[in-house]
């Protein structure tokens, strides 16, 4: 099994925003990307300026691409990784 194309890595992501605490999970295949997916989510939800490092982002456990939808299947091979937000 090709560990980059079938496996996903996860990043819990928590957030301190400027009207509280922001969870997403990162789905990318390494640190670099997961923290430069979570940066540019931020700045989309107005937060651009939210401290995000691996502290804050942090890796999880691995997930089979397979048990995500056709869509962000797509949206992971697009862009590197893809963002699914979770209740804070």
């Amino acid at each position: 099994m090709n560990q980059s194309s079938n496996t996903v890595k996860v990043f819990d992501t928590w957030v301190q925003g400027k009207t509280g605490t922001i969870h997403f999970d990162v789905m990318t295949t390494d640190e670099d990307t997961a923290l430069r997916l979570a940066k540019t989510y931020l700045a989309s939800l107005g937060e651009p300026d939210a401290v995000i490092t691996t502290k804050e982002c942090q890796f999880c456990h691995n997930e089979p691409l397979a048990f995500f939808s056709q869509t962000q299947q797509q949206e992971f091979t697009q862009n590197g990784g893809l963002i699914l937000p979770m209740p804070s």
